[in-house]
Protein backbone atom coordinates (compact mmCIF):
# COMPACT_ATOMS: atom_id res chain seq x y z
CA UNK A 1 0.00 0.00 0.00
CA UNK A 2 2.99 2.43 0.53
CA UNK A 3 4.58 1.65 -2.54
CA UNK A 4 0.92 2.28 -4.39
CA UNK A 5 0.91 6.08 -2.89
CA UNK A 6 3.65 7.74 -4.73
CA UNK A 7 5.24 11.47 -3.70
CA UNK A 8 4.39 14.09 -6.25
CA UNK A 9 8.11 15.27 -8.31
CA UNK A 10 9.31 18.68 -7.64
CA UNK A 11 8.27 19.77 -11.04
CA UNK A 12 4.49 18.80 -10.69
CA UNK A 13 4.40 20.71 -6.68
CA UNK A 14 6.26 24.02 -8.90
CA UNK A 15 3.03 23.75 -11.34
CA UNK A 16 0.64 23.92 -8.57
CA UNK A 17 2.45 26.29 -6.79
CA UNK A 18 2.62 28.52 -9.74
CA UNK A 19 -1.18 27.85 -10.39
CA UNK A 20 -1.95 28.95 -7.18
CA UNK A 21 -0.13 32.28 -7.37
CA UNK A 22 -1.47 33.12 -10.63
CA UNK A 23 -5.05 32.69 -9.61
CA UNK A 24 -4.41 34.22 -6.19
CA UNK A 25 -2.90 36.93 -8.13
CA UNK A 26 -6.24 37.33 -9.97
CA UNK A 27 -8.41 37.54 -7.73
CA UNK A 28 -6.09 39.61 -5.49
CA UNK A 29 -6.45 42.31 -8.27
CA UNK A 30 -10.07 42.16 -8.31
CA UNK A 31 -10.43 42.80 -5.82
CA UNK A 32 -8.34 45.56 -4.91
CA UNK A 33 -9.60 47.23 -7.97
CA UNK A 34 -6.09 47.34 -9.57
CA UNK A 35 -7.35 46.23 -12.72
CA UNK A 36 -6.55 49.43 -15.19
CA UNK A 37 -6.67 49.59 -19.22
CA UNK A 38 -3.47 47.58 -19.67
CA UNK A 39 -5.53 44.43 -18.60
CA UNK A 40 -8.26 45.38 -20.83
CA UNK A 41 -7.70 43.99 -24.68
CA UNK A 42 -8.55 46.88 -27.20
CA UNK A 43 -11.60 46.42 -28.34
CA UNK A 44 -13.80 44.70 -26.04
CA UNK A 45 -15.52 47.51 -24.01
CA UNK A 46 -18.84 48.50 -25.95
CA UNK A 47 -21.70 51.00 -24.86
CA UNK A 48 -24.11 48.27 -22.94
CA UNK A 49 -20.79 48.29 -20.84
CA UNK A 50 -20.93 51.77 -19.53
CA UNK A 51 -23.53 52.56 -17.30
CA UNK A 52 -26.13 55.33 -18.57
CA UNK A 53 -25.14 58.62 -17.67
CA UNK A 54 -21.38 57.71 -16.50
CA UNK A 55 -19.04 59.34 -19.10
CA UNK A 56 -19.05 63.11 -18.97
CA UNK A 57 -17.12 65.74 -21.50
CA UNK A 58 -13.90 65.25 -19.76
CA UNK A 59 -13.80 61.52 -20.10
CA UNK A 60 -13.65 62.02 -24.28
CA UNK A 61 -10.74 63.42 -25.30
CA UNK A 62 -11.21 67.13 -26.98
CA UNK A 63 -11.15 67.57 -30.97
CA UNK A 64 -11.86 63.75 -31.22
CA UNK A 65 -15.84 63.58 -31.38
CA UNK A 66 -17.14 64.45 -35.45
CA UNK A 67 -20.09 65.52 -37.07
CA UNK A 68 -20.63 61.85 -38.28
CA UNK A 69 -20.62 60.52 -34.41
CA UNK A 70 -23.97 62.62 -33.83
CA UNK A 71 -27.29 61.47 -34.96
CA UNK A 72 -29.17 63.81 -37.54
CA UNK A 73 -31.40 66.45 -35.65
CA UNK A 74 -29.61 65.21 -32.23
CA UNK A 75 -28.71 68.85 -31.61
CA UNK A 76 -30.47 71.92 -31.47
CA UNK A 77 -30.32 75.54 -31.01
CA UNK A 78 -30.21 75.10 -27.21
CA UNK A 79 -27.05 72.98 -27.63
CA UNK A 80 -24.75 75.76 -29.25
CA UNK A 81 -23.17 78.86 -27.55
CA UNK A 82 -25.24 81.49 -28.58
CA UNK A 83 -23.25 84.12 -31.15
CA UNK A 84 -20.62 81.55 -31.16
CA UNK A 85 -21.52 80.53 -34.94
CA UNK A 86 -20.74 82.58 -37.75
CA UNK A 87 -20.52 82.94 -41.77
CA UNK A 88 -17.56 80.18 -42.00
CA UNK A 89 -19.71 77.89 -40.34
CA UNK A 90 -22.55 77.61 -42.65
CA UNK A 91 -22.66 76.56 -46.36
CA UNK A 92 -22.67 78.66 -49.18
CA UNK A 93 -26.41 79.22 -50.30
CA UNK A 94 -28.16 77.26 -46.63
CA UNK A 95 -30.00 79.96 -45.78
CA UNK A 96 -33.12 81.77 -47.03
CA UNK A 97 -35.93 84.13 -46.59
CA UNK A 98 -37.35 81.83 -43.83
CA UNK A 99 -34.43 81.56 -41.65
CA UNK A 100 -34.06 85.03 -41.99
CA UNK A 101 -35.94 87.88 -40.37
CA UNK A 102 -35.79 90.35 -42.47
CA UNK A 103 -36.94 93.17 -40.84
CA UNK A 104 -33.90 93.08 -38.64
CA UNK A 105 -31.79 93.46 -41.83
CA UNK A 106 -30.81 97.14 -42.51
CA UNK A 107 -30.26 97.92 -46.38
CA UNK A 108 -29.56 101.03 -45.34
CA UNK A 109 -26.19 99.81 -44.49
CA UNK A 110 -22.83 100.02 -47.17
CA UNK A 111 -20.22 97.99 -46.16
CA UNK A 112 -20.84 97.23 -42.46
CA UNK A 113 -21.26 101.08 -42.04
CA UNK A 114 -24.48 103.43 -41.74
CA UNK A 115 -25.52 105.13 -44.90
CA UNK A 116 -25.63 108.38 -42.90
CA UNK A 117 -21.93 108.19 -42.79
CA UNK A 118 -22.08 108.59 -46.43
CA UNK A 119 -25.16 110.18 -47.29
CA UNK A 120 -27.38 112.65 -44.49
CA UNK A 121 -31.00 112.33 -44.52
CA UNK A 122 -31.34 108.83 -46.01
CA UNK A 123 -34.99 108.00 -46.79
CA UNK A 124 -36.26 104.48 -47.62
CA UNK A 125 -39.60 104.32 -49.83
CA UNK A 126 -41.52 100.90 -50.20
CA UNK A 127 -43.93 99.84 -52.49
CA UNK A 128 -45.86 96.43 -52.92
CA UNK A 129 -48.26 94.77 -54.90
CA UNK A 130 -51.39 92.55 -53.18
CA UNK A 131 -50.58 89.09 -51.61
CA UNK A 132 -52.48 87.08 -54.34
CA UNK A 133 -51.69 84.12 -56.38
CA UNK A 134 -51.75 86.53 -59.68
CA UNK A 135 -48.71 86.77 -62.43
CA UNK A 136 -47.54 88.78 -63.85
CA UNK A 137 -46.76 91.70 -60.88
CA UNK A 138 -46.14 95.31 -60.98
CA UNK A 139 -44.91 96.86 -57.65
CA UNK A 140 -45.88 100.58 -58.14
CA UNK A 141 -42.54 102.66 -58.52
CA UNK A 142 -40.54 103.89 -55.37
CA UNK A 143 -40.42 106.96 -55.96
CA UNK A 144 -38.18 109.36 -54.25
CA UNK A 145 -39.71 112.59 -52.46
CA UNK A 146 -38.78 116.17 -53.71
CA UNK A 147 -35.41 117.08 -53.10
CA UNK A 148 -34.28 113.61 -52.66
CA UNK A 149 -31.97 111.62 -55.50
CA UNK A 150 -32.27 107.62 -55.86
CA UNK A 151 -29.09 106.33 -54.59
CA UNK A 152 -29.90 102.33 -54.42
CA UNK A 153 -33.45 99.86 -54.69
CA UNK A 154 -34.41 96.66 -54.32
CA UNK A 155 -36.82 94.41 -54.58
CA UNK A 156 -38.17 90.96 -52.77
CA UNK A 157 -41.13 87.87 -53.15
CA UNK A 158 -42.51 87.72 -50.06
CA UNK A 159 -44.16 84.31 -49.30
CA UNK A 160 -45.06 81.83 -46.59
CA UNK A 161 -43.39 79.04 -48.38
CA UNK A 162 -40.53 79.42 -51.48
CA UNK A 163 -42.60 80.24 -54.73
CA UNK A 164 -41.17 79.77 -58.19
CA UNK A 165 -40.86 83.45 -59.15
CA UNK A 166 -38.35 85.25 -61.97
CA UNK A 167 -37.91 89.21 -61.51
CA UNK A 168 -37.85 90.69 -64.89
CA UNK A 169 -37.86 94.58 -64.39
CA UNK A 170 -35.58 95.51 -60.96
CA UNK A 171 -33.49 98.77 -61.41
CA UNK A 172 -33.88 102.43 -61.21
CA UNK A 173 -35.70 104.82 -63.28
CA UNK A 174 -34.89 107.91 -63.26
CA UNK A 175 -35.86 109.13 -59.63
CA UNK A 176 -37.50 105.70 -58.96
CA UNK A 177 -37.33 102.07 -58.73
CA UNK A 178 -39.25 100.02 -60.13
CA UNK A 179 -40.11 95.99 -59.69
CA UNK A 180 -41.88 93.55 -62.09
CA UNK A 181 -41.95 89.52 -61.51
CA UNK A 182 -44.09 86.60 -62.71
CA UNK A 183 -44.84 82.90 -61.28
CA UNK A 184 -42.90 80.45 -63.53
CA UNK A 185 -45.25 77.69 -62.17
CA UNK A 186 -48.48 77.48 -60.14
CA UNK A 187 -48.21 78.64 -56.84
CA UNK A 188 -49.91 80.06 -53.56
CA UNK A 189 -49.94 83.85 -52.44
CA UNK A 190 -47.74 85.87 -53.11
CA UNK A 191 -45.77 89.40 -52.79
CA UNK A 192 -43.69 91.86 -54.64
CA UNK A 193 -42.04 94.61 -52.73
CA UNK A 194 -40.34 97.20 -54.08
CA UNK A 195 -37.59 99.87 -52.17
CA UNK A 196 -35.85 102.85 -53.36
CA UNK A 197 -33.07 104.17 -50.99
CA UNK A 198 -33.27 107.79 -51.38
CA UNK A 199 -30.58 110.77 -49.81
Amino acid sequence: MRDAIRRPSPATVLAGLALFISLGGVSWGVASGSINSREIENGTIQSRDVRDGALQGRDVRNGTVQSRDVRDGALGGVDVHDQSLSGADLATNTLGDREIDEPQLDLNRLGGVHATRYVKNVRRVETMTASDPATPKVAPPASCPPGKRLIGGGARVVAAAPVPVALTTNGPNGTAWEASAYATAPTGNWQLVNVAICG
